[in-house]
């Protein structure tokens, strides 16, 4: 690869890349831990305090040029309450079940583009970027705190005068 190609290629927190070749009839087991390094730069790619534990667990068959990969990611995330503004903790787990095939060559770009299986790209499938993705897909947009509780109430002191206060007061008296 050469510096140009290296530099334009966005760097990922978390890779766990897997040679199509060493995956065996009766198919690869691949179990990893997110390390503390591959945690924080995931928190800062998500936007979210912390990323506290990551463990994912991966099925890979192979079957041509294909690759069926099935398993799960769980987790513990720190997210900022959206109501109270407090970290808290909170656990994640989600299904994997994704499908890969071999680039062609000459396949065209509308062909990769349409609904079908993710292209293996240079032989390899990274399981790192695929956990990182559906960890992100676990995240709540607007995460709330157990017990914390929407609360809103108008000050009667600090809202103005309704326009039609002076109106009922007018049909009042007459």
């Amino acid at each position: 690869m050469s510096s140009s190609q290296a530099h334009d290629q966005k760097v990922l927190p978390l890779t766990h890349p897997i040679d199509v070749a060493t995956i065996k009839p009766d198919g690869l087991v691949v179990n990893f831990e997110a390390t503390e390094t591959e945690r924080a730069g995931l928190a800062k790619l998500f936007d979210i305090p912390a990323v506290v534990k990551l463990n994912a667990s991966f099925k890979l068959i192979r079957k041509g040029s294909q690759v069926k990969v099935r398993g799960d990611v769980s987790g513990i995330v720190t997210r900022l309450c959206v109501l109270s503004v407090e970290p808290f903790d909170m656990d994640f787990h989600e299904a994997v079940s994704v499908d890969y095939d071999e680039l062609r060559e000459g396949a065209a770009a509308e062909e990769r583009n349409e609904e079908g299986p993710d292209p293996i790209i240079d032989g390899e499938i990274d399981l790192g970027t695929l956990a990182a993705e559906f960890a992100a897909l676990s995240l709540d947009p607007y995460p709330k705190k157990p017990g914390v509780v929407f609360n809103y109430q108008e000050d009667d002191d600090d809202k103005p005068p309704s326009p039609f206060a002076k109106l009922a007061a007018i049909k009042s008296k007459s």
